[in-house]
């Protein structure tokens, strides 16, 4: 059976700075919590906002890790990912995560200043 991807766009703002970390395999890991708007209530007061954390893995990792900043409008492009695991007592957890794997700045009054924009200048 062959393989399929599934590639979603998502679009939400930054709760909080990005968190630069290297793994026991040496590979750059940044991690972010999105916040992004649902097409549904998803609570009893009405609110349609949801969150997910986002992880972006190597190259993309480093070069966005210093750019990106709390409050900043994304669009990113990517996959879900399922973890699942049990712990000591044997019971089962899981958690989804957003698997970047490209990243526009959509919030133009937030945009990160490039650094050949800056020796230009």
């Amino acid at each position: 059976m062959a393989k399929t991807v599934q590639f979603h766009v998502i679009q939400g703002r930054l709760v909080k700075d990005p968190t630069l970390k290297t793994t026991k395999n040496g590979k750059l890991l940044l991690v972010f919590p999105l916040a992004f708007r649902s097409p549904v209530k998803t609570d009893d007061a009405g609110s349609t906002t949801s969150f997910i954390d986002v992880e972006m893995w190597e190259k993309l990792a480093d070069y966005h890790a210093a750019r990106l900043k709390k409050g900043m409008e994304v669009v990113l492009e990517g996959h879900l990912v399922q973890r699942r695991w049990r712990d000591a007592e044997n019971r089962p957890h899981a958690v989804y995560r957003f698997i970047a794997q490209q990243l526009a700045v959509s919030d133009l009054k937030r945009r990160p200043e490039f650094d050949h924009v800056r020796e230009a200048a």
